[in-house]
């Protein structure tokens, strides 16, 4: 069974009706329980690094995820699940006054605002994803190079340990992971849910591994 977090973050909809195209044991779920005895676990969601952190602290549901880590279960997180798997972030709700928000730790790499006055942030829309150790990759098996993904987002991970990297975005130049792949923890910046073909793939690939 793949339990897919609810921790108040947004966004639920249209990934829960993605994950159901390729199994129905699946459960939007916090109950503790089922959580024990998930196989997999899904971060999803869009919105604050520090907001997604402080309800997975606040509500408990952090041992959750670090005791199913621990255990050698698999663990996908997309867009704001994704961030959160690096150390740590400057994104704050207020914006106003940066300071540094601890993150999961499962992945080397900090996450921090694109910079540049040739940037548009946020990042929104269709971009080109580059694989990155294809042969090692699971997510990304079968996928074809230089697919379309959809993105949106302002922040990205900076200095991640290149092992873990199957998949990086171009953004004015700039090229940023967009795949992670480690041991029993994988994530994407983008929304594999909202990229059509290519994004459903990654998502059976998951699905279809455990």
């Amino acid at each position: 069974m793949i339990a897919v977090l609810d921790y108040g973050m947004g966004n639920i909809h249209s990934c829960l009706k993605a994950i159901s195209l390729f199994t129905s044991d699946f459960a939007y779920t916090k109950d503790p329980e089922t959580l024990r005895s998930a196989q997999a676990l899904i971060l999803p969601g869009d919105g604050h690094f520090d907001k997604a952190m402080f309800n997975l602290n606040e509500s408990g549901l952090r041992q959750f995820v670090d005791d199913h880590v621990t255990k050698g279960k698999p663990l996908f997180g997309i867009c704001i699940g994704f961030q959160i798997l690096f150390e740590d972030s400057d994104e704050t709700i207020s914006g106003n006054q940066k300071q540094i928000v601890p993150g999961l730790g499962y992945i080397k790499g900090k996450v921090r605002k694109f910079k540049g006055k040739n940037y548009k942030v946020p990042h929104i829309g269709w971009n080109k994803l580059y694989k990155r150790n294809p042969s090692k990759s699971n997510l990304l098996k079968n996928v074809e190079d230089e697919s379309f993904a959809y993105f949106i987002h302002s922040y990205r991970p900076v200095d991640v340990e290149s092992k873990a990297v199957s998949g990086v975005c171009d953004y004015y130049g700039e090229r940023f992971p967009a795949v992670v792949e480690k041991e029993n923890i994988c994530g994407t910046q983008f929304h594999p849910e909202k990229s059509h073909s290519f994004g459903l793939k990654i998502l059976e690939n998951f699905i279809k591994s455990l």
